[in-house]
C-alpha cells in the first residue's frame, strides 16, 4: 500500500522513485486520507459529488455525510425538486450549510425541506426563488436555534406570534420579500447578535422599527411610511427610500407634524462612521420641524453620501445633519431639482454654523445636472455650497465636481477664495472621474 504524507518534513527528499517500480494497479483514490476526501468534495458541484459514489465501495456513500449542500437549478433543468428530495433523505451527517437557488416553483416541497432542515444545527440558510413565483416559507426554522446566517429572496413569510428568534443569528438578509405587519421589528428584535441586516425592494406598511442593540451594518432600499431605528452600535447605514411611493408624504407628515423626521431616524446613531442618503430618504427626514440641534452628536461620522433636493428645508436638514459632524472627512452629495423649490439662496451661508463645520474635511465629491430651467436653480445652490465648503475647510485636499451638462459653473469656480492651500478642483462631465486637474493657488482674499 502507498502512503500519501501531506505533511513538510525538513529532511532531505529523497530521489523519486522510477515508474517501473509503482504499481500502477494501486488504486490511489481508495486510499486517500478521509480529511483530503471531504476537501475534495466540498470542492464539486453537488452533482459531481454524488456521482464520486461510483468510484469504489469506501466512496459510495462518503457524499452523504458532507455539512454543504449547495443546489443550483438552471432555468431549463427538470427534475429539479426530485433531487433535492433524493439527497435531502439520504444524507446521514449533520447539515451545516444549506444553499438553494430555484427558478421553479417549490411551493409544495419546501415545507418538508425546511421540516428535515430544522432537525439539523444548520447555521448557514440561503434560499432565492423566481421573482414572478414567490416563494411562501415556513417557519419551520424558527427552531433552528444555530443559525448564524439567513440570507433569503422572492420569498414571503409570517413571523409567528410566540417567536423566540434566533440566540446566534449574525447576518440577515432579506430581498424580494413579503412580511405584513410589524414582522421585520418582530424578526430583527429578536435576534440579539444581530451584526449585519440588509433590507432590500420590500413594502413596510406603518412604520419600520429598527431596534437591533449589537447592529453594525444597515442596508435598507424599500417602501415605507415612517423609520426609527435604535441601534447604538450602528457603524455603516445606507437607507434608500423609494421615490416612487408618495403615500409616506402624506402619512409622515400627518403623524409627526410636531416631531423631526431627522431626529425619529437618526438621533440614537451614536457611533455611526459611514451613512448614505439616498433616494426619497432626504425628503422624508425634512419632514416636520427642523431642529437646531440633534440630540446626539455623530463624533464618529467620517464619510457621508446624500441626494438631495433644492429646496429650503431639504438643505436645512442637510446642514443640521452635517452640524452634527464635526470630523467629518468625506462628503458627497448629489443635488437634483424637482417642483418648486422655493427661495434657496443664501441658505447655505449660514452664520449659526460657519465656525464649527468643516474643520476635517479632506475630500468632497458633488453632482448635479445642468441644462435646464429647475437645474439653473440647482446650479446656482451648488455654486453657494461649493464657496461655502471651500472658504471653511482648511484641511481640504480635493474638490471633485461632476456636471451633467455644461462646465460653467465649473468655471466660476475657479474663482472663488478657498482656505486649504493644498485643495486641488477636479472637473469631470458625465460622471468621468479621469479628468485633468485643476489646483488653486491663491489664498483666501483678505
Amino acid at each position: 500500500m502507498v502512503e500519501i504524507d501531506y505533511k513538510l518534513s525538513m529532511e532531505k527528499p529523497q530521489l523519486q522513485k522510477s515508474r517501473d517500480n509503482i504499481d500502477l494497479n494501486q488504486d490511489y483514490l481508495i486510499n486517500l486520507p478521509a480529511d483530503l476526501k471531504e476537501k475534495i468534495l466540498l470542492k464539486l458541484p453537488l452533482k459531481e459529488i454524488v456521482r464520486t459514489s461510483i468510484l469504489s465501495s469506501k466512496w459510495i456513500d462518503l457524499w452523504t455525510w458532507i455539512p454543504n449542500l449547495v443546489f443550483e437549478e438552471n432555468s431549463t433543468e427538470l427534475g429539479f425538486t426530485k433531487m433535492v428530495d433524493q439527497v435531502l433523505r439520504v444524507h446521514q451527517g449533520p447539515i451545516k450549510t444549506f444553499k438553494l437557488d430555484s427558478k421553479h416553483d417549490c411551493n409544495e416541497a419546501i415545507d418538508r425541506w425546511m421540516l428535515i432542515l430544522s432537525r439539523n444545527n444548520i447555521s448557514d440558510l440561503e434560499l432565492s426563488f423566481c421573482f414572478n413565483k414567490k416563494c411562501y416559507i415556513p417557519f419551520r426554522f424558527i427552531s433552528c436555534l444555530a443559525l448564524e446566517h439567513v440570507n433569503l429572496s422572492y420569498c414571503i413569510f409570517n413571523v409567528p406570534r410566540f417567536f423566540n428568534g434566533f440566540p446566534f443569528l449574525r447576518t440577515l438578509h432579506l430581498s424580494y420579500f413579503s412580511m405584513p405587519g410589524f414582522g421585520i421589528e418582530k424578526l430583527v428584535s429578536n435576534c440579539p447578535l444581530l451584526h449585519h441586516l440588509t433590507l432590500h425592494l420590500f413594502l413596510q406598511q406603518g412604520c419600520l422599527r429598527i431596534l437591533a442593540p449589537n447592529l453594525v451594518s444597515l442596508d435598507i432600499m424599500g417602501e415605507f411610511h415612517d423609520i426609527y431605528l435604535e441601534t447604538p452600535k450602528l457603524a455603516s447605514a445606507c437607507v434608500y427610500l423609494n421615490p416612487i411611493n408618495e403615500d409616506f408624504q402624506k402619512l409622515s407628515g400627518a403623524k409627526h407634524s410636531k416631531e423631526s423626521n431627522i431626529t425619529r431616524a437618526l438621533g440614537h446613531l451614536s457611533n455611526i462612521q459611514n451613512l448614505k442618503i439616498t433616494g426619497a430618504f432626504s425628503d422624508y427626514l425634512a419632514m416636520g420641524p427642523i431642529p437646531e440641534n440633534l440630540p446626539v452628536i455623530f463624533n464618529n461620522l467620517t464619510e457621508i453620501s446624500l441626494e438631495l433636493r433644492i429646496g429650503p428645508d431639504e438643505i436645512a436638514t442637510a446642514l443640521c445633519l452635517l452640524q452634527n459632524a464635526p470630523n467629518l472627512k468625506e462628503l458627497r452629495i448629489e443635488f437634483y431639482a424637482f417642483g418648486d423649490q422655493g427661495d434657496v439662496q443664501g441658505l447655505w451661508e449660514s452664520k449659526a454654523i460657519r465656525d464649527c463645520l468643516f474643520k476635517c474635511l479632506e475630500f468632497v465629491s458633488v453632482t448635479y445636472e445642468h441644462g435646464n430651467e429647475l437645474s439653473l436653480q440647482c446650479s446656482k445652490s451648488m455654486l453657494e455650497f461649493a464657496e461655502f465648503v471651500l472658504i471653511t475647510a482648511p484641511l481640504l485636499e480635493k474638490f471633485h465636481v461632476t456636471e451633467l451638462g455644461d462646465d460653467t459653473v465649473f468655471s466660476q469656480m475657479l474663482e472663488l477664495p478657498k482656505l486649504s492651500e493644498k485643495c486641488k478642483v477636479v472637473f469631470s462631465e458625465g460622471g468621468d472621474e479621469e479628468s485633468d486637474e485643476i489646483v488653486f493657488t491663491k489664498g483666501v482674499d483678505e
